[in-house]
């Protein structure tokens, strides 16, 4: 999901990225707060990997999402993973179904503050039940102590990402596709 424009908006880029991802002309280039970026979802992306593996950004190579560091950590199973990631994948699709998105725009959950006041009560609850997933799940990372030369210091550290359905009653589990 990081790849598919999901979670981010646009991968930064080093100076080191740019000699090597030069050879790729499908990928463009824009500058945002003086670094070099490039859009998600990202066009290089098969849909089951990356085309271009060994020359992957270095802010590619060192993303590991909050599942992955869990599975690391022996905090989950990779039976657990697979479940996050499908859950997280139909809690998207249904974001999708109930909100019209651009479809030239990524639903990056990164950038998401607050659902549009304009929804319907149950596109905000989908809207808040996948930020809280997606945040939680897979941008955990980004709330956790992680060094961070390049911005100068370390993150604020741990952070509670509040969970849009402790006042409401439960809720039928969102619909997943088969297979």
């Amino acid at each position: 999901m990081c790849c598919n424009g999901t979670l981010f908006n646009y991968v930064t880029l080093l100076p080191d990225d740019m000699p090597k991802l030069a050879k790729y002309p499908q990928l463009v280039f824009k500058e945002r707060n003086g670094q070099d970026t490039f859009d998600e979802p990202c066009v290089l992306h098969t849909g089951k990997g990356c085309s271009i593996y060994e020359d992957r950004p270095d802010t590619c190579s060192r993303y590991v999402c909050g599942v992955l560091r869990g599975v690391a950590r022996d905090e989950l199973t990779e039976i657990e993973a697979v479940l996050l990631i499908k859950e997280g994948r139909a809690l998207v699709d249904n974001v999708k179904e109930l909100i019209p998105f651009d479809p030239e725009l990524p639903l990056a959950v990164s950038t998401w503050e607050e659902a549009p006041e304009e929804l319907s009560d149950e596109a905000k609850r989908a809207w808040d039940r996948t930020a809280y997933h997606l945040k939680k799940h897979f941008l955990s990372m980004l709330n956790e102590e992680v060094d961070t030369p390049a911005a100068g210091g370390t993150a604020t550290g741990p952070q509670r990402v509040p969970d849009p359905d402790a006042a409401r009653p439960p809720r039928r589990a969102p619909r997943s596709e088969p297979g």
